[in-house]
């Protein structure tokens, strides 16, 4: 550029020849570059508005166009009504709708079987259920599926007819035993290491556990008839306590002077009473063992309560069909009990076979059955003369048991009484009098059994196997 300066055409003042702009004035001199802010602020700028404005236009007509036309989906369902916490399911909802915590699509089930007949005979089969072993089973109330509390801490639900996992859900900590309460919650109890008793709503298994704040060592838990309550106990603190479901909020609760190991819903005096099974230990050895009765509903919460000796060391018992009295073995005396309830109270004793870990009643209430493990043998009592009627051997050291809901068939796992269990197999008690029916094959460690509300179906669970056996009639 040049040096050399000119007078500005507009204002006079001296400026370098060739500029495009005079700094005295400000004005422009020739053409205005393009894409300066003066061209932005100019003819352009106006044209590029322009081009904005009639495309916005056209979007416009277009957008109204299509939005005009008439939809061929037709109109939106409502919205599906959310069911409170707590309330049953709704019934507009399709049983065979898919469960939101389910695993996969809903595969139809086969026909359950017919009720068993006390003379037919049974057959076993099984299936897998992965890499877990189960600790405890109890029977879905519809008789189609199965409870599992498996050792990682979980509790599952398989179909009984194919043995699909279908639901799962995680627990604090793993369930030695499980109940099911109200035929919809399932209560998971771990004895030692714990202090709270995860309940499951196994109609929202989305949802996480209720958790029951018992105390160290939880023992046991049963269900009050008005159907929202439940009373548990506790071992290391002896507390027995009172909850709603499913809100899981204590209601009261008491003290006991011994562990309470067992809890049995009675009928005394006319209405329902808790009778707590608990014993003493002195050094670590059995010091004594008492029932407690007390009626639930009074207030303050057992501050009425009786209390009966029962023996030294009472194992797994049974109640008769009316409520009025409790049957139950004692393992250091080798006999087994029938304590009378319902009036005043009275005590009946029998001698057994060696070693009694859990006693039955059988066909309606006329025979009373002990599992002796450390003989191998059940005992088969009348309760009417109080007299060992016969002795039955089995074959192997039995776990535990269950009773058919009509109480005409017994079924005895035969794990033994060691943990984790080495045995295997399944006695079927049933008969007038009672005897041996059959014995099938489980898998290794068979730990718990159940049997469906029909009693159409049982199951064994295999700890070491990792199985589930289920028995059905041919």
């Amino acid at each position: 550029m040049s040096e050399r300066r000119v007078p500005c055409p507009s204002c006079g003042a001296r400026i370098v020849e060739g500029a495009r702009k005079c700094r005295a004035c400000k004005t422009w001199l020739g053409e205005r570059p393009r894409g300066s802010s003066a061209s932005l602020s100019g003819r352009e700028p106006r044209l590029a508005r322009a081009a904005v404005s009639v495309a916005s236009g056209v979007a416009a007509v277009i957008i109204a166009t299509l939005t005009s036309l008439k939809s061929p989906v037709g109109e939106a369902p409502p919205l599906t009504a959310l069911t409170p916490e707590g309330a049953a399911p709704s019934s507009g909802v399709a049983d065979d709708a898919p469960h939101p915590a389910a695993f996969g699509p809903d595969s139809p089930e086969a026909a359950p079987p017919p009720p068993a007949d006390a003379k037919g005979r049974w057959r076993a089969r099984e299936f897998r259920i992965g890499d877990v072993h189960p600790l405890d089973v109890v029977f879905n109330p519809s008789g189609t599926s199965i409870y599992v509390s498996a050792d990682d801490a979980s509790l599952r639900e398989y179909k009984i007819q194919s043995g699909e996992l279908i639901h799962k859900a995680s627990m604090p900590a793993q369930g030695d035993h499980i109940r099911l309460l109200f035929d919809r919650y399932v209560a998971v109890l771990r004895h030692e290491d714990a202090a709270r008793i995860p309940v499951m709503d196994t109609t929202a298994w989305d949802r996480d556990p209720v958790l029951l704040d018992v105390g160290r060592t939880p023992g046991d838990i049963v269900a009050l008839p008005d159907g929202r309550t439940v009373v548990a106990a506790t071992t290391d603190t002896k507390r027995v306590t009172k909850f709603e479901l499913p809100t899981g909020v204590r209601l009261a609760n008491i003290t006991l002077p011994h562990a309470t190991g067992q809890l049995f819903l009675v009928q005394a005096e006319g209405r329902p009473y808790i009778a707590a099974l608990g014993a003493l230990t002195h050094a670590g050895r059995p010091a004594g063992a008492w029932i407690d009765l007390f009626d639930p509903s009074e207030s303050p919460f057992g501050a009425t309560r009786r209390s009966i000796a029962v023996g030294r060391e009472p194992r797994a018992g049974d109640i008769t069909r009316d409520g009025g009295a409790v049957f139950f073995p004692d393992r250091l005396s080798n006999t087994a009990i029938l304590l009378s309830v319902a009036g005043v109270t009275e005590t009946r004793k029998v001698p057994v076979g060696v070693g009694p870990t859990a006693g039955f009643l059988l066909d309606e209430d006329r025979y009373g059955i002990t599992l002796n493990a450390e003989g191998r043998t059940a005992s088969v009592i009348e309760l009417s003369t109080m007299a060992v009627k016969s002795t039955l051997p089995l074959r192997g050291e039995p776990r535990t048991g269950v009773t058919s809901p009509d109480r005409r068939t017994l079924f005895v796992a035969l794990g033994g009484a060691q943990w984790p269990p080495a045995g295997s197999g399944v006695a079927v008690i049933a008969g007038d009098p009672p005897r041996v029916v059959a014995s099938l094959p489980t898998g290794k460690g068979a730990c718990a059994v159940a049997v469906s509300k029909d009693g159409a179906r049982a199951v064994v669970a295999s700890y070491w196997d990792r199985s589930i056996t289920v028995l059905e009639q041919q």
